[in-house]
């Protein structure tokens, strides 16, 4: 089944960013949680998100996450780690990123048995409206979100290749987040 879009939300920054800095105000900034900051070449598909996004919720659900909020344990899945600090350090905001992505990661609702989860649903374009304030506020340009598979990207999300010429494939990057659950 086809997943909607996520909310996702690229930005760019004339030079490169103090990282330290950045975080610190979109934390202040940011309404909830729900809301978490990447850095450049961290997003690559639509698919890469939801289902970073539905493994961390499921766990988020069960209480059977390793983080302690859900922006970090999707960090977590997204990063294909088991170490919410080494998640921070891979797709996190590093000093020379000058683009990177705000995401708002929805709300999830547990069927009968708590095995599997489904997105609450919200209003995209409130989402959409906020994403926009938030970054105004923190002074980056909003950015057209274009999905692209990056081998630069996988590598810094800790995807390991066997050799130079091996190509990078959404399926190779859902199995790196899936690998979470597995690595340490």
């Amino acid at each position: 089944m086809a997943q909607p879009p996520f909310p996702c939300f690229a930005w760019q920054s004339e030079s490169s960013v103090d990282a330290k800095k950045l975080l610190q105000a979109f934390l202040e900034q940011r309404p909830s949680p729900q809301w978490v900051m990447v850095g450049d070449g961290c997003v690559q598909s639509n698919l890469q998100l939801w289902t970073a996004w539905m493994s961390a919720s499921r766990r988020w659900i069960r209480k059977t996450s390793l983080a302690r909020s859900i922006d970090a344990e999707f960090l977590r899945y997204l990063s294909g780690t088991h170490h919410v600090s080494e998640a921070f350090k891979r797709a996190g905001v590093r000093n020379k990123d000058n683009s990177g992505y705000v995401l708002f990661l929805p709300e999830a609702s547990a069927d009968e048995e708590e095995i599997d989860c489904q997105i609450v649903e919200y209003d995209s374009d409130a989402i959409e409206l906020q994403a926009k304030e938030i970054l105004a506020e923190l002074e980056l340009e909003v950015h057209p979100t274009d999905y692209a598979l990056s081998k630069q990207g996988a590598l810094r999300l800790g995807m390991k290749f066997e050799f130079e010429q091996e190509t990078l494939t959404e399926s190779a990057l859902i199995g790196h987040i899936l690998s979470s659950e597995f690595t340490s």
